[in-house]
């Protein structure tokens, strides 16, 4: 319960912008042992794919996900390298902000930390190194193989490092710094990840399938502790999944160097009630999650069809027709429930 009350106490405020949602999860708290690192995407870039950068003599091979527009993958948004190392990244609105001229520098950012950095020390020497100003306002979470991980809060010139032990198993950011003060956004959605959650701490079974397709498809808000599923039409608010969701991804660690082959990266593309969970591997990208000839991958574009049949606008708010919605996210559902339980069985008969 201490933990659930530790990460659970904030100001609910009711701001909506292009955000994330994330958590890292100690492998203490999850059902397998294994630690993870969950990022449900929003973004102004609906269309992403997923591709490999291959190592070199001084760099890691990694995987990672891409907006459509990033045909030479230059800025990844969360990914893994065969060092076992993962990173992700929530905006963050509460601290010092960076100049107009030079922001917005995160995926850079990522993409050289999955290219060299083997361990979460080796991210906090990357990012001291790093010239000055980063252009960066961003929560970057992280894990490594050894089972270790944290936030590094992080502006232009300084960072606050929140590392994952045992008294904070379970660290959730979504788009307010807890070292940068009061402001900030998506504490609505950070109190519905916790509200979610809370249950499966008390149990120590969270899973990546509880992320991509519990939380990342829930409408559950907090404001007034209901969930929005059942009702005919609901105006799209500070739900985990917003029309602005562009991904969800579970990003399953080790704890042993010696086991990073057994990392997967659980990728639910496009608007996560709507999609399907893969599993991507360092040797392994499903092509309907590759880049193709028509920008993006076919993963991405087929959700956000899906979710274009269910969203109207009206008096300038989104809108859902919740039961065809929820009519397609069980289908899909039942789909990624499939591909986890064919994935894992297939290791297992390894």
């Amino acid at each position: 319960m201490r933990y659930i009350l530790a990460f659970c106490f904030t100001v609910v405020s009711f701001a909506a912008s292009i955000a994330c949602t994330s958590a890292i999860v100690a492998g203490s708290m999850t059902r397998d042992g294994r630690p993870i690192l969950w990022k449900n995407r929003d973004t102004s870039h609906l269309v992403n794919f997923v591709a490999r950068t291959e190592a070199t003599d001084s760099t890691h091979a990694y995987v990672a996900l891409y907006n459509s527009g990033d045909t030479d993958a230059r800025e990844a948004w969360i990914g893994y390298n065969d060092a076992g190392f993962a990173i992700m990244n929530t905006a963050s609105y509460n601290l010092r902000h960076p100049s107009d001229d030079w922001k917005d520098r995160e995926g850079f950012v990522m993409s050289q930390a999955l290219a060299r950095c083997s361990t979460v020390d080796d991210f906090r020497k990357l990012i001291e190194s790093m010239p000055k100003p980063l252009g960066v306002e961003a929560n970057f979470g992280v894990i490594d193989a050894n089972g270790a991980g944290g936030f590094f809060e992080t502006d232009d010139y300084d960072f606050t490092f929140y590392p994952l032990d045992n008294d904070n198993p379970v660290i959730i950011r979504t788009n307010y710094s807890v070292s940068g003060g009061e402001g900030g956004l998506g504490q609505v959605r950070y109190v519905n990840a916790c509200t979610l959650l809370a249950p499966h701490i008390a149990k120590s079974d969270i899973s990546p399938e509880l992320l991509t397709d519990g939380l990342s498809r829930s409408f559950y808000y907090s404001p007034d502790c209901s969930d929005k599923s059942t009702v005919p039409t609901v105006i799209d608010k500070d739900f985990i999944p917003r029309h602005s969701t562009s991904a969800s991804i579970a990003i399953e660690g080790v704890c042993s160097p010696d086991s990073v082959g057994d990392m997967v990266m659980w990728t639910l593309m496009g608007y996560p009630p709507c999609g399907v969970t893969t599993p991507v591997t360092i040797d392994s990208i499903p092509h309907e999650l590759s880049p193709d000839t028509l920008g993006g991958c076919k993963a991405s574009r087929d959700a956000n069809t899906l979710k274009d049949s269910v969203f109207y606008r009206r008096k300038g708010s989104w809108r859902i027709r919740m039961p065809e919605l929820q009519r397609i996210s069980n289908e899909n559902r039942i789909k990624s429930m499939i591909n986890y339980r064919q994935f894992r069985t297939s290791r297992k008969q390894k």
